[in-house]
């Protein structure tokens, strides 16, 4: 008895969903932050850009439709705008915390 299995249908495929440029936004903030962090040593600047990219998320997910808010979609949109708000100011609250400490 031989089974043979069919490949999936094309409607059960993932949709192919687009990053846009909101998520290269964040992308490109978070890892410059993280380079200003790591190779220049700066805490707080590295800190506060890696913030600005959660802020710049927040606030493009707010305003940006579902359909063009690309990979910042990702729940519902004001989970969305929450969660990268509380991010920013995580981030940011981190980064002053670690500055005080180290110039005390």
């Amino acid at each position: 008895m031989s089974s043979t299995s069919s490949p999936p249908a094309a409607s059960t495929a993932r949709p192919l969903v687009r990053l846009g440029v909101g998520w290269w936004a964040w992308a490109v903030l978070v890892l410059g932050g993280l380079v200003v962090f790591a190779v220049g040593g700066g805490i707080l600047a590295g800190g506060l850009v890696m913030a600005a990219g959660f802020a710049v998320a927040a606030v493009l997910r707010a305003v940006l439709p579902a359909d063009k808010a690309g990979g910042l979609h990702i729940r519902g949109r004001r989970i969305d705008v929450l969660l990268h708000g509380l991010m920013a100011v995580a981030v940011v609250l981190a980064a002053v915390l670690v500055h005080l400490r180290e110039a005390t």
